[in-house]
């Protein structure tokens, strides 16, 4: 009863206001971020075994993508509904199947199976409004599930997990918020839905989780300095300030400012969410040299014959690091990695492919690198 009640009202309001109701949501809805993910605790992989920052902003990244199907649902855009809906089954399920499965395969397949499901139902005709609604909220809720099984309950209650996963989302939604607006006008609706949907994912988190302890200092290990971590409850000045950032993104969005603007505006939000004397900005360079290293792990896990964690590897090669790069190296370049990253490794990873035509590819895809590389040193 709980999603009904919080999936129809996040419709509701956009329908009526667009992304800026988002900051009046969790008045509005009492609880904002479900107990449910906060109350199970998983003692089966140590905190530092995984990603747990990367999986969780992914996981929230699929829930903004069934909160926009749904809402795309009830103001009859079947075309939104559906690509919202297979967004999540095309390239991120990839990213969180080998962790939902270490902890519980049952899980997983109940996950991916849910999701599958979704999707048929995004299809026109195959659903009506109550239908799809209804099982998006199932979706959601089991997303929550996954969350609280996989990540531990410290984890997740911590400052500097939940600020991460805040700064991964904001991060990503300005690359799509690129991606969707030029000009002041939308160009690509689904990306900028996307942009929209995960700055409401990373203000609900900022908003509305318990951190217990939170203004205690954060240990640097690597020189036993302490650095303090705001803390997302306190009611002070950083977070007003966090909060009046958030606003102004929103309005920002809805008029359609143009990317530069509102990439200044999500730098000021990471910088605050950041323990002091922490510089969080990535430059391009930095997403460059970590797809070659994501690359050469792609090969060393098809070696061994785990086309599971390889294509893991190269999803996020693109996911988390080229779609970061496709608006400074220009168009050209942009469309011969995707197709080479995005598609053409993925499906030789699919289908099989001999391991040297995958290192050909590979090798293919650094060039398109070198180019970038060159491209970005000259406009600097």
């Amino acid at each position: 009863m709980y999603f009904q009640t919080y999936s129809m009202k996040i419709n509701l309001l956009m329908s009526v206001a667009g992304i800026g109701a988002i900051l009046t949501l969790a008045a509005i809805i009492g609880a904002p971020y479900p107990q449910t993910v906060m109350a199970q605790s998983n003692n089966t992989q140590e905190p530092n075994a995984m990603d747990y920052t990367g999986f969780h902003s992914n996981m929230e990244q699929i829930i903004g993508h069934i909160e926009k199907a749904i809402f795309n649902k009830i103001n009859n855009n079947e075309t939104n509904t559906l690509g919202h809906s297979l967004h999540p089954i095309e390239e991120i399920l990839t990213l969180v199947t080998v962790p939902i499965t270490n902890v519980d395969s049952s899980l997983n397949k109940t996950y991916f199976d849910n999701l599958y499901q979704l999707s048929s139902l995004a299809s026109p005709g195959n659903s009506t409004v109550e239908e799809f609604v209804d099982k998006g909220n199932s979706s959601i809720a089991l997303s929550y599930q996954v969350i609280s099984a996989v990540i531990p309950r410290d984890v997740l209650g911590s400052a500097e997990h939940n600020s991460s996963v805040i700064r991964d989302l904001l991060t990503i939604a300005g690359a799509e918020y690129a991606e969707g607006v030029e000009n002041g006008k939308i160009i690509m609706e689904l990306e900028y839905q996307d942009g929209s949907a995960f700055v409401d994912r990373a203000y609900l988190l900022f908003n509305s989780t318990q951190i217990p302890n939170a203004s205690a200092p954060v240990v640097n290990t690597t020189n036993n300095t302490s650095i303090t971590t705001p803390s997302l409850n306190e009611t002070g000045p950083v977070k007003s300030q966090i909060a009046s950032e958030f606003s102004n993104l929103a309005s920002s969005i809805e008029q359609l400012k143009d990317p530069s603007e509102i990439d200044a505006i999500i730098q000021k939000i990471n910088n605050n969410l950041s323990p002091e004397g922490v510089n969080v900005t990535t430059s391009s360079q930095d997403y460059i040299n970590k797809i070659r290293e994501l690359l050469t792990q792609v090969v060393a896990a098809y070696e061994d014959n785990d086309t599971i964690k390889a294509k893991e590897l190269a999803t996020t090669a693109y996911l988390d690091n080229f779609e970061f790069i496709e608006k400074p190296i220009g168009e050209e370049l942009s469309e011969r990695g995707e197709s080479l990253l995005r598609e053409k490794l993925i499906q030789q990873i699919d289908t099989n492919a001999p391991i040297e035509e995958i290192k050909q590819n590979i090798a293919d895809i650094n060039i398109v690198l070198d180019e970038s590389e060159s491209v970005l040193s000259t406009n600097q």
